[in-house]
Order: structure tokens, then sequence, then C-alpha cells
């Protein structure tokens, strides 16, 4: 149901990615057919402008000449070969026979005409264009009727062009002769182009081409890279919905600093470097009234770091009943001995694991490789500080381990600080570590403040130290004010007693 649900959801993507697609390739195809309709149209027209200037020329310096004899025009039509010898293959002047009159050089692979193809009189001169390889590339044919004087032009019977038409004197002698008298001239221009050379000139619309050509297989491109990427950006954002819940769940194990199941002031933060962290924290009270404070890091971050702290903390929660020496050494041995034989080697939790007995005012913990926290007592002049060490190995590690509770005796007023070791080996763009001192001097500033204070000047501190360098791990504190529930049982009594005393 929900794979249906999810298929319909995304249905609309598809559908984009394949409109997309399509347009890609229609813009390509229109690309490229519209390029090759203007460019075989445009270079045509310009071989014919270029044929057309040709013939003008001509036509302008027969009559410069005064000569109606296209034999004459011989010197003419190398001159515009020679001028522009990329452009133009050869010129010739013909017959409507066919036959060669004038000609600019002798050439190869020019055309060969039989009688009646270019026509029988002035009514036919235009004749289609003609296309072929020479030697030089690809050519252009333009054929056009050579005009030497004013229209109408008739050759009169004395005029010396006469004799082109009439006589195997000047014309050449394959093919009927043809008959004497007034008749059209039938004479025509042939003009070569070369293609490649007129084509230079449309550079710009080749770069056009080549823009919009990309632009659509840049297109195609995305589409079909994004729909190859979908479906792990789908798994992608399944995952990161998925660490979402995660992450509240975690947040949901953590005690309220304001939770009226602890009588007493504490306060406590977890950073995680990933969107779920590794590190763990507890305050809750025991059947017996004692106050747990637990903190510890589990080795790793990420996903699989929270999901071993959840197993740490549901064990240390169902196994706290007594704080008593015996009773805690044998729970934190069973829990070592769980976290061997169920994680991997490299996977092992360093942890501080706490009691504090209000009545009798002592602390008694099992230090499990963690750092040691802070004990502290006095004001900032005064400062006395306690390291508490006791305890044992981290826990996964080494199945045989064994444990030893430590006791420690609080006063009033006295402070308790637990910190995990990415708040003292956070560093900097300098490669320099906060350290213990760092956390020292920060609870130095404030030491009679109260922990939820306390708590936000040491992150506070540890945030400017860090700068612009992102933290490498999850950064957890606890901070808690021992003397709170004794505090209170001490203005009982005294109201108490003045009470009585009344």
């Amino acid at each position: 149901m929900m794979s249906e649900r999810v298929k319909s959801k995304y249905l609309w993507f598809r559908l984009t990615i394949a409109l997309g697609l399509g347009l890609g390739l229609l813009l390509l195809v229109q690309t490229v057919m519209t390029y090759r309709h203007v460019t075989n149209g445009l270079l045509r027209q310009e071989a014919q402008r270029e044929a057309d200037r040709r013939l003008q020329s001509i036509g302008r310096s027969a009559r410069l000449m005064g000569t109606r004899d296209p034999a004459a025009l011989t010197p003419v039509l190398h001159e515009l070969v020679h001028e522009a010898p990329q452009l133009i293959a050869w010129i010739r002047i013909l017959d409507r026979r066919g036959r060669v009159i004038a000609e600019s050089e002798k050439v190869t692979g020019a055309p060969v005409y039989k009688p009646g193809d270019l026509g029988r009189g002035p009514g036919d001169r235009d004749r289609h264009p003609e296309e072929r390889n020479a030697q030089g590339g690809r050519v252009y044919i333009a054929l056009s009727p050579l005009r030497m004087g004013p229209p109408p032009f008739v050759r009169p019977p004395n005029d010396p062009s006469a004799r082109i038409a009439e006589g195997p004197e000047t014309r050449p002698t394959d093919g009927p002769p043809m008959p004497p008298g007034p008749h059209p001239p039938g004479d025509f221009v042939e003009t070569a182009i070369y293609l490649n050379n007129v084509s230079a000139n449309f550079g710009p619309l080749r770069q056009y081409l080549l823009v919009s050509c990309s632009a659509a297989f840049a297109l195609m491109g995305a589409v079909v890279l994004i729909g190859l990427r979908f479906p792990h950006y789908m798994r992608g954002r399944r995952v990161e919905e998925e660490l979402s819940i995660a992450r509240r769940v975690q947040l949901d194990l953590f005690p309220m600093e304001n939770s009226r199941d602890v009588d007493m002031p504490f306060s406590a933060i977890c950073v995680p470097a990933w969107q779920v962290g590794g590190d763990l924290y507890d305050v809750f009270e025991t059947d017996d009234k004692e106050v747990a404070l637990v903190l510890g890091d589990v080795s790793g971050k990420g996903l699989p770091a929270a999901l071993l702290m959840g197993v740490v903390q549901g064990a240390v929660r169902a196994s706290s009943g007594t704080g008593t020496a015996a009773m805690h050494e044998q729970t934190a041995e069973r829990l070592n001995h769980l976290l061997c034989m169920k994680t991997a080697r490299e996977r092992f939790v360093s942890l501080f694991w706490g009691y504090f007995d209000r009545e009798n005012s002592l602390l008694r913990y099992i230090n499990a490789g963690h750092l040691p926290p802070l004990l502290i007592r006095g004001g900032a002049n005064e400062m006395e500080i306690t390291r508490l060490d006791v305890g044992g190995p981290v826990l996964g590690v080494l199945p045989g381990a064994r444990f030893t509770q430590g006791e420690v005796p609080v006063q009033p007023g006295d402070l308790l600080v637990i910190y995990s070791d990415g708040i003292v080996e956070a560093q900097n763009a300098n490669d320099e570590e906060f350290g213990e001192d760092g956390v020292i001097s920060a609870i130095r500033r404030c030491s009679d403040q109260s922990p939820n204070e306390i708590c936000a000047s040491i992150l506070t501190d540890v945030k400017t130290f860090l700068g612009s360098a992102m933290p490498h791990d999850d950064q957890t504190l606890l901070v808690a004010r021992l003397d709170h529930a004794r505090t209170e049982i001490r203005v009982r009594a005294a109201s108490a007693l003045q009470r009585s005393a009344t």
C-alpha cells in the first residue's frame, strides 16, 4: 500500500523527466533541420549572387572594350578568376550548343553539354543550378545568358562577331553549324563557385548551431542524469526522514531539565556532530531515592553509535535499583559482558555512572574509561577540584574486566561537571584543543551561578574557540548542583523549629 502511494506521489516527477527529455530531443532536431534548411538556401543564394556579380563584371568589361565578340573576353575571365582564386573555380562562355567560346583556364570536372541542353532562345536562359565535385572542392555552377549590349541584341550580318555563329574559322567544328543571318546570340556564362568558401560567411550561424545543439545535449543529459539519480535521491530522502525521527526519539530519551521526577537542579545538552549522535546522558531518581547521573560516549558517530547508545541507556535504567558498591560493580560487569558479546570490537563505550546519596551526602560512581568528571567546591578564588577517575576500562572491549566503585563526600554547594571528549578535544583552525583548562576557565567565571548558566557559558566558550571550524565529534555536557535537596530539607527543618518555638 505504501509502495503504491509513493509511486503515485512521484508520478509527476517521472512525467516531467519524460517531458524534459522530449523537449531536448525536439530542440536538437529542430535546430539541425533549421540550420540545414537555412544554410542550404542562404549558401546557394550567396553563390548565385557571386555568380551574378561576375556576370555583371563581364558585361561591363565588354561594353568598356567595345566588343561583342565573346572570345575577346578571355583575358577578362582570367582576371576575374585570379582576383578570387579561393572563391571562383572557373568561368566559361558557352554557345547554346554547349561549345566553349572563351574560358578562364582549362579545368577538369567541368560539365559537358549536348546540343539542346542549354535551350533554344532567350526564354530558356535560366537553367537550374548544378552542384558537383571539382578539383578544389564542391562547386556551385551557375549558368546565365550573356548580354553584351542593350536589348534587343541582334547580330547584323556584317558584324565580325557574327562569324562566331557562322563559320568554322572561330567556332568549334564539332556539331552542326549555326544558320547564317540575324539570330539571338544564345551565349551563356558558366560560373563555378566554391561552396566551402562561400559558407565561411556563415560563421555566426554555425556558432548559434553549436550553442543550440550544446544546450539541447546538456538539457537531455541533465534530464537523463536526474532520472537515473532519482531513485538514489528518494532513498536519501527516506534515510533523512528516518534520521530525523531517530533524532526526535533520541531527544525524547534525554531527561528534561525542569522535570519533576528529579529533585535536583541540573542542566545538560548534547550537540551531535551529525544528525544523530552517540553520546548519552541521563538523570533520574532510583527506588532508593538516590539520583543517578550518567554520561557516556559511544565510539563513532551517526546512526550506529546512536543505536548502541539507546541500548546502553536502556540497560542502565533497567539495572538501577541501588547504588551499593557490590550491586553497582556487578551491574557494570554484566553490561560490559553484554556489549562484548553483542557488538564488534571497534564499538565500545566510555561511561560515567554515578549515584548521589542525598541523605548521606555521598557520591558513589564508576568511571568506565571516561574522561574524569570535575567535582568543584568553593568559589572562583578558592576553587577545589576533584577528578573522579575510579572505575575500570571502557565497556565492550574486555569480557572479563572488573570495575571498582569510587566514593567521594559531597558538601553543600558542590558542583558536578561531566563532559564528553567532544568538548575538550574541540579543535580550532590552528589545530589547538579546547582542553580541560578551557572548561575550568569557563566554570571559574560563573561557578556561583545556576547549572543552566554554567552549561551555557562552557558551550559558548567552545563555540567561540572553534570559530569557523566545524566540530568533529559529539559535544555533551552535564552540570548538576548536588546540594539542592539537602538545602531544601534544612529549610523545611528550620521552618518547623520556628513554628514550634512560636
